[in-house]
């Protein structure tokens, strides 16, 4: 019988988290960010994230040692994410909600293994 790959029943919440608060400081710490030079306070420029849905795609490859698949890019906020708060518990949330989707898939999937009657090989 051919087995597949589950992955840990538990989410693992606080690995994730410190991943996550790891890659944000990397990313605000980064020499291509350029610095605030002018307060930003009630301009246009108020509404742009801090870390952009691009940037935010790439710790789903970092996810996929914690969790043992990587992730869909739909975890992603689309807009980005206005801060560390908003990135980590946004992101937390999404990967929850796809884990237990997989969780369930992979439940449902084992538990129909077993004998199978075919109909039409009945008389």
């Amino acid at each position: 019988m051919p087995t597949s790959k589950t992955t840990d029943a538990i989410f693992p919440l606080e690995k994730l988290k410190t991943l996550l608060d790891a890659y944000w400081q990397t990313k605000m710490q980064s020499p291509l960010k350029p610095p605030a030079k002018v307060p930003v306070a009630g301009t246009v420029f108020a509404l742009q994230p801090e870390l952009s849905s691009q940037q935010a795609v790439a710790v789903l490859v970092s996810c996929k040692a914690v969790l043992g698949y990587r992730p869909s890019k739909d975890v992603i906020q689309k807009g980005g994410y206005l801060n560390k708060a908003d990135f980590i518990n946004g992101l937390l949330g999404e990967l929850s909600k796809e884990f237990s989707n997989k969780q369930k898939i992979n439940f449902v999937h084992t538990e129909t293994k077993g004998e199978m009657q075919n109909a039409a090989a009945t008389v």
